[in-house]
């Protein structure tokens, strides 16, 4: 049951980091860099949430 936990949670975080993405690439089409601020906040927040879904499946394959 724990491992079922870790696998779902990693899937929210990895598809929270494609959404963040993708809004990335949305901010910079609507003008090169006109947000740069946001655009780096995005990214930052989108490899953060990738890297702890990662870490959540490596930890579901150990039980």
């Amino acid at each position: 049951m724990l491992a079922n936990i870790f696998f779902f949670s990693g899937v929210i975080f990895i598809l929270n980091g494609i959404y963040l993405f993708n809004f990335s690439v949305k901010e910079t089409r609507k003008g090169y860099m006109k947000n740069e601020e946001k655009i780096r906040k995005s990214d930052k927040q989108a490899f953060v949430s990738i890297a702890i879904g990662i870490i959540l499946f490596f930890i579901t394959s150990l039980f």
